[in-house]
């Protein structure tokens, strides 16, 4: 075969004219690092061996650009990949990020738990579900957790405070509480001591706040003096 012409294609694509028929696409950067110009002649089994580097980098290069935008689980990432590249050059690819140290689920479940268990809160099982829907293995995800050792009840509670629950004295706000924290995974177990304690928290806030206004000689001039003035 003999390569008749190199035309520019969208992206980093070029398309080379072979024998006067357009052939496949070509990654331009692999092109331009063969041997090959206009003009040179190549087997089908050299026509096969570019094709196939130019895949490869195309994957790689895919590869490092979705993992420059966050970073994926290998089975979520290969997922990906897949769409383009076949399953064997996807799974291939992996593996080379792998030993690169470009991906590593270990790495990225303990992330993701310590967002989801220190900063949003989640229950156990609810940081689990998620992990696991990241592609994550069911071992991986709970090692990740269990290194954290959340206490559920200890989570709830801080969910309470974080979405303001501050009127727990009301049934209809403690249902509605209840409700969200079960919704977020939670057990009712936690559910109940979480209430509990935050009900606790704002009965002791609540004696503090009067145990001030007692200990002022005379708490009330302020507005004595205000409505006087009014008169």
């Amino acid at each position: 075969m003999r390569i008749d012409d190199v035309q520019r294609r969208r992206g980093s694509l070029v398309q080379l004219v072979l024998d006067g028929e357009p052939a496949a696409l070509i990654d331009r950067k692999t092109f331009e690092e063969s041997p090959y110009e206009v003009g040179s002649s190549l087997s089908e089994e050299q026509w096969v061996a570019l094709k196939k580097e130019s895949k490869t980098r195309r994957a790689w290069d895919k590869a490092l650009y979705l993992l420059s935008l966050r970073d994926y689980a290998r089975a979520q990432l290969q997922r990906k990949l897949e769409r383009e590249a076949g399953s064997e050059l996807a799974r291939e690819t992996v593996e080379r990020l792998e030993r690169a140290g470009l991906l590593n689920d270990g790495a990225y479940a303990r992330r993701l738990a310590r967002d989801m268990v220190e900063r949003r809160h989640f229950s156990r099982r609810r940081t689990l579900q998620e992990l696991t829907a990241r592609g994550l293995d069911r071992e991986t995800a709970e090692e990740a957790v269990e290194e954290l050792e959340p206490d559920d009840a200890e989570q709830a509670l801080e969910l309470l405070r974080k979405k303001r629950y501050n009127e727990l004295s009301d049934p209809d706000t403690r249902r509605r509480a209840a409700s969200a924290l079960a919704r977020a995974g939670f057990g009712w177990d936690a559910v109940r001591c979480a209430m509990e304690r935050r009900r606790e928290e704002l009965a002791e806030d609540e004696t503090e706040d009067w145990k001030e206004i007692e200990q002022d000689p005379d708490p009330w001039s302020e507005d004595v003096s205000f409505w006087e003035n009014e008169e």
